[in-house]
């Protein structure tokens, strides 16, 4: 089973709230931490029209771990519902979701990672190795009225800067059928592609939340409530590991806050994960 909404915790004390957030990976680290309590503690801009961009470095620190000791209960809540239960599906919730499956996902080289902490529509900017550039814009539900806004967003920093993205990405919780993405964004005359990212559980994935995923010739231990589905594990597995023949085992409700039996362990994946230096 997946893990209960926090009003249906028995246990909401510091110290379990604390073990359970700790498990989320990858781990935040210093910065990331510092920035995700900030943007959680401002307030709404009352004037959307007012908001400025305000972007901020992420995730160069990444040899630092961040300190939970000295959370609060609503931080520790919101951390919970963002992250382990996933109720929330807030704008907010999306979009540091996304940050967290961007640090791990294949097929990215990043030069420079940057998020708005801001009101405005756009909300990371990341420059890839050969002066590529890729801009996010994140919602809860993607309609088209909220594609347009993030559209003008994007145009409007583009005018601003001088800088045309070569990747646009939409990330949201769901989505209408009715997002034009047939037709290329205009950009600053440059005709550009958009993609739509939407969060998926995978319900025939072979473990659930609240097992501990346990990875062979590797000292990875993973909460199962990381993944929502076996691609985005084994995309994690593959940057954290040092690869080669690979098991991956499943030890069925490791987190289960009363557990009284004997925990069974299954294999669920076996292969071999090959990096350009084997």
């Amino acid at each position: 089973m997946n893990f209960q909404y926090y009003e249906t915790l028995q246990d909401k004390s510091d110290k379990y709230l604390k073990y359970l957030i700790s498990q989320i990976k990858p781990s935040f680290t210093e910065g990331e931490l510092k920035i995700f309590l900030e943007e959680l503690s401002s307030k709404p801009t009352k004037n959307k029209q007012s908001a400025r961009m305000n972007l901020k470095n992420i995730g160069d620190d990444y040899d630092t771990i961040g300190d939970i000791k000295s959370l609060k209960a609503a931080q520790l809540k919101s951390l919970y519902q963002i992250f382990i239960s996933r109720e929330d599906n807030s704008k907010f919730a999306v979009k540091w979701r996304f940050y967290q499956y961007f640090k791990y996902v294949q097929g990215f080289i990043i030069e420079n990672f940057q998020v708005n902490v801001s009101k405005d529509n756009l909300d990371f900017v990341i420059e890839m190795e050969e002066d590529e550039l890729t801009y996010i814009v994140c919602y809860d539900i993607l309609d088209l009225n909220n594609f347009n806004s993030g559209v003008q967003a994007i145009k409007k920093y583009s005018e601003k800067t001088g800088k045309v993205p070569n990747r646009v990405i939409f990330a949201a919780y769901k989505t209408y059928r009715n997002i034009p993405l047939e037709k290329d964004l205009d950009i600053n005359d440059l005709e550009i592609a958009s993609e739509i990212w939407v969060e998926w559980n995978d319900e025939d994935r072979p473990f659930n939340g609240e097992d501990l995923l346990l990875v062979g010739n590797s000292e990875l231990k993973i909460a199962g409530f990381n993944f929502t589905s076996i691609d985005d594990l084994l995309d994690y597995v593959y940057e954290y590991s040092d690869g080669g023949q690979m098991s991956i085992f499943v030890q069925l409700n490791y987190f289960s806050e009363v557990s009284g039996e004997e925990q069974e362990v299954e294999l669920i994946w076996k292969g071999i994960m090959l990096k350009e230096n084997q």
